[in-house]
């Protein structure tokens, strides 16, 4: 089948969508399928990435603006293609319902994957929030049936909110193979073992403030923090204003392959914070590592995780984290052996093949 997958930026990168496109792509391609993805970008051009096709559309970088837009640019790939197109996949319903109806009409099978609810962002004050809650309740009902999620506990918000049913396709990650080569821990000065590690989108929803407080206040100069991720923006300006008194705390940009692959092996635990999450792939990437995780107490990472496995802080809580650092540091062998657990439930449940499978037998069905 040819499968068009439309939506996140600049691919392939770090965020969670942009990591869940690219990576879905590449398994059904492995899988024997023909996936294009449409992405937004500062500029247009197509790109061929490890046989994956990507059609970069330029778009303004706010997402509030960039993904409907990309939605109706989209459409000219896909009229153009109508004959050769099996199934267009809208990696959200915000405002999706317009391009997905011609779409279909020009005979392509359409569905919507629902990854994130915009309102949830504390970035958006009170009004914003009902226009956005306005917004998707509008848009969710003229979507169809063919409604995607990656989480039970996202699909039981959706429910309880707009009262409609989604099919659950979690996210998957690819298992750790010998540590690639890369210079990034000489680069940073890192050590192996003696550094949290934060990988993601620099976003206030994911509370890296709160990390950075917490470590500052933890006050242990043997273990570092690493944040890694795009901070050209205003929320990242902000974090390294927060930091720039604690050069223990390192920030090194968007990381991919060999540099990404070395700052998992390395790490001493992964930290996720976040307020809300639809299927965290960080906490999964580092679970597979098997890898100390420090996460957020939210319905999110419940649904991956045994509550032993972890270390849970409150949400926006900087004493609870900082006393997790520090239980962690205290009991390495302990959170070694469910690091252990942890690895070899992701390698059952969520490798990339498997969750291919998933959504193949979902669009055939």
């Amino acid at each position: 089948m040819k499968i068009v997958l439309i939506g996140g930026q600049s691919i392939p990168g770090i965020g969670g969508i942009e990591s869940y496109l690219f990576n879905m792509a590449q398994a059904l391609r492995a899988r024997g399928h023909e996936p294009v993805i449409i992405c937004s970008d500062r500029h247009s051009f197509t790109s061929m990435v490890e046989g994956v096709e990507i059609i970069h559309k330029r778009c303004p970088r706010s997402n509030m603006v960039a993904m409907p837009l990309l939605f109706l640019l989209s459409l000219g790939y896909i009229f153009r293609n109508r004959r050769s197109i099996d199934v267009v996949n809208f990696q959200s319903i915000f405002f999706a319902f317009f391009p997905g109806w011609l779409a279909a009409l020009v005979g392509c099978k359409v569905c919507y994957t629902i990854h994130s609810l915009a309102e949830d962002n504390p970035k958006h004050g009170p009004f914003m929030r009902f226009v956005l809650r306005v917004a998707a309740f509008i848009s969710i009902w003229l979507c169809g049936r063919r409604l995607i999620t990656i989480s039970r506990s996202k699909a039981e918000e959706i429910r309880a909110r707009y009262g409609r049913r989604c099919t659950i396709i979690p996210c998957g990650v690819n298992l750790p193979v010998a540590a690639a080569e890369s210079d990034i821990l000489a680069r940073f000065s890192l050590v192996p073992g003696y550094y949290y590690l934060f990988i993601g989108r620099i976003d206030p929803i994911k509370n890296i403030d709160t990390l950075v407080e917490a470590y500052i206040s933890h006050e242990n100069p043997e273990y570092k923090l690493v944040i890694a991720g795009n901070y050209d923006n205003d929320y990242g300006a902000s974090l390294r204003l927060m930091a720039k008194h604690s050069p223990n705390i390192i920030f090194v940009g968007s990381v991919m392959g060999a540099d990404k692959d070395a700052l998992l092996h390395g790490c001493f635990a992964s930290c996720l914070v976040s307020s809300s999450e639809g299927m965290p792939i960080s906490l999964l990437e580092a679970m597979a590592y098997a890898k100390p995780c420090i996460v957020s107490d939210i319905a999110a990472m419940h649904e991956v995780v045994q509550p032993e496995w972890v270390l849970w802080c409150r949400v926006r809580d900087v004493a609870s984290l900082a006393n997790q650092m520090q239980y962690a540091e205290d009991n390495r062998d302990r959170l070694m052996e469910a690091g252990k657990q942890m690895s070899s439930f992701i390698a059952t449940n969520h490798t990339w093949d498997n969750i291919a499978k998933q959504y193949i037998d979902y669009l055939t069905a």
